[in-house]
């Protein structure tokens, strides 16, 4: 079954359709509205490090890697996210949240790359931990290179910025809705001109 490009069809199509699609677009974007300002307030602090170091530090990383031509501050920064991430910081942090009393403290840690070192984000539903969270993970790194022996530099990192109070992450709920509106758009038009080819697939 062939079919010729039609700007009328597609305008006729939409003239007749066109209040379903406003009502369901409307909808959609209401209930966006409605989810994004029931989901809980996200708090961020950012602690900015200095990893590598000298070349003797850069090349006793490389020597752990197993590998060779590896720059201070790239394989440093690989090791530190591994760290970052094990189940041993994970333990360490829990410790440390119930020493403070905070067990129902929810939190993620997120990292991204800076000239020389890493900027270390940590979100959760608490400003005031989420700044002592990312403040002792930086300490914590430490004590686990201490334990492991990981590099000979000490400390392993220098923080350039400390962590301070959490400030609040924006819902986004204009873009929210807007995303929420332009899909229910497309979801409705796809469906419109499906249906229309169904019918004429059968009328044949």
């Amino acid at each position: 079954m062939e079919y010729e490009f039609n700007i009328l069809y597609y305008i006729n199509m939409y003239k007749k359709w066109w209040k379903t699609i406003v009502a369901f677009m409307v909808i959609a974007m209401f209930f966006t509205a409605i989810f994004s300002l029931l989901i809980p307030v996200s708090y961020v602090s950012t602690v900015t490090i200095i990893s590598g170091g000298s070349g003797g530090s850069s090349s006793s990383i490389g020597k752990l890697l197993g590998l060779s031509g590896l720059g201070g501050g790239d394989s440093s920064n690989d090791i530190i996210v591994a760290i970052l991430k094990s189940n041993r910081m994970a333990k360490d942090i829990q410790s440390f949240l119930e020493f403070n009393k905070k067990k129902k403290f929810s939190y993620a840690i997120t990292t991204s790359p800076i000239t020389a070192g890493l900027a270390i984000k940590v979100r959760g539903n608490d400003p005031l931990f989420t700044e002592k969270v990312a403040n002792f993970i930086v300490q914590n790194l430490d004590k686990i290179n201490s334990e492991l022996n990981i590099t000979p530099s000490k400390p392993m990192v220098k923080v350039l910025d400390s962590a301070t109070y959490g400030a609040r992450e924006s819902r986004q709920t204009p873009r929210k809705i807007l995303i929420a509106g332009l899909a229910a758009f497309l979801l409705m038009s796809l469906y419109i001109f499906f249906s229309d080819y169904l019918k004429k697939l059968k009328a044949q």
